[in-house]
């Protein structure tokens, strides 16, 4: 977004004088203000959201499933800060709308049968094509994308153990949420996942494209 991107280069730009530093160090400190902006933002958004909607709980849920095996794993990223705000923030809400509302109508053998089915499809993907470049950090050493993909399947059985923990106690929302940004993580590496969100980010231009056009008549 335009004012994210103007106030993290004036910040880099500030930062990079009184640090006595150069066109290049101004690159990083812009990339770096970039991400803690732009996640200040999207979080107060996300908060807002869910307080408007009424689902904190499992939206905070879906987030911290989803952050977590996503700063391992990687995803597909959009073009711009703006529309990945828009595509991520809508997903979230809705899932965090299908947790908090059908969790009721679930019972125990139910919840086992998604948290098994979301483990095996997770497992299966995140061995296959985990870790996702990251465009700003190509990963090609064969020993780093090892790494990542082992950190990774030890988040999973860490999060089959917590989803289990959960259906035990009987707390279906909360099952429902990990299950849910879990799933989104893991759909982002895919090559169907990449594909849907290429066809998202076309979506939203041919909207803005008409916008525009009807603007300017």
């Amino acid at each position: 977004m335009r004012f994210i991107n103007a106030l993290s280069y004036k910040s880099a730009d500030y930062l990079m004088r009184q640090m006595n530093g150069n066109h290049e160090s101004r690159r990083v400190y812009y990339y770096g203000f970039q991400i803690v902006i732009g996640a200040l933002f999207k979080g107060l958004l996300l908060l807002l959201l869910a307080f408007i909607t009424g689902t904190m709980l499992p939206a905070l849920t879906i987030v911290a499933a989803f952050v977590i095996l996503r700063s391992i794993a990687g995803g597909y990223h959009m073009k711009t800060y703006g529309k990945c705000i828009a595509a991520s923030l809508g997903m979230i809400i809705l899932a965090a709308l299908i947790s908090k509302y059908t969790a009721h109508m679930l019972n125990q053998i139910s919840l086992i049968a998604i948290v098994v089915l979301s483990f095996v499809f997770s497992s299966a993907s995140l061995i296959k094509w985990a870790p996702a470049d990251n465009p700003n950090r190509p990963i090609t050493d064969k020993k780093e994308i090892k790494k990542f993909r082992i950190l990774s399947m030890i988040y999973i059985v860490i999060w089959l153990v917590l989803s289990l923990t959960l259906v035990y106690f009987k707390q279906n929302m909360f099952v429902l949420a990990l299950c849910l940004g879990v799933i989104l993580e893991v759909f982002s590496i895919t090559p169907a996942g990449i594909r849907f969100f290429k066809m998202i980010e076309k979506g939203m231009d041919s909207v803005k494209n008409d916008i525009n056009r009807h603007s300017s008549k």
